[in-house]
């Protein structure tokens, strides 16, 4: 989905956003219920979840000895066990879709190290080529929108103009 901006292999190498802190466990991604049922069924049938609102947060366990959690769906030779087909929040990341007062914003996290340093120009390109779809999916499943946090940089405001315009 981020073709242009982050390439499969950047990811591959990186995989930060498939790691979670104690702190941080509640950005962990929002499953729908067809993609938590998916996932139970052709992945990980085992697999625990946390109800929120109308969606679905996967549990997670630490790693051993260690304030990190891995995703489930992280396999380390492979990545995504999910593939092109893994949560929402993971085939748009770095980008998020946060709550900031009344409004839904596209906004970029500060912590992907590959694309911190990209051009912004092409950041909002892509998130411009984007918002339609993002937005969309943001109001079939409310629970996508995060609270916003300083230091995230908004490209995109849903119903608003473009981020620098």
């Amino acid at each position: 989905m981020l073709t242009g901006l982050l390439s499969k292999e950047e990811c591959a190498e990186c995989r930060l956003c498939c790691s979670f802190e104690s702190y941080d466990l509640l950005d962990t991604p929002t499953v729908t219920r067809a993609a938590a049922s998916r996932i139970l069924q052709e992945f990980l049938p085992e697999q625990k979840f946390i109800r929120r609102g109308e969606c679905f947060l996967m549990k997670m366990q630490p790693l051993p000895d260690r304030d990190l959690y891995l995703c489930p769906l992280l396999d380390p030779d492979r990545g995504c066990i999910m593939g092109d087909g893994k949560p929402f929040e993971c085939r748009i990341w770095p980008l998020r879709v946060m709550k900031r007062g009344n409004e839904t914003v596209i906004a970029l996290s500060p912590v992907c190290p590959v694309v911190r340093d990209k051009p912004r120009e092409l950041i909002r390109k892509k998130c411009a080529e984007l918002s339609a779809l993002i937005f969309a999916e943001a109001e079939r499943c409310p629970e996508l929108a995060r609270p916003y946090c300083e230091g995230f940089e908004v490209f995109e405001i849903m119903n608003g103009e473009v981020n620098g315009k």
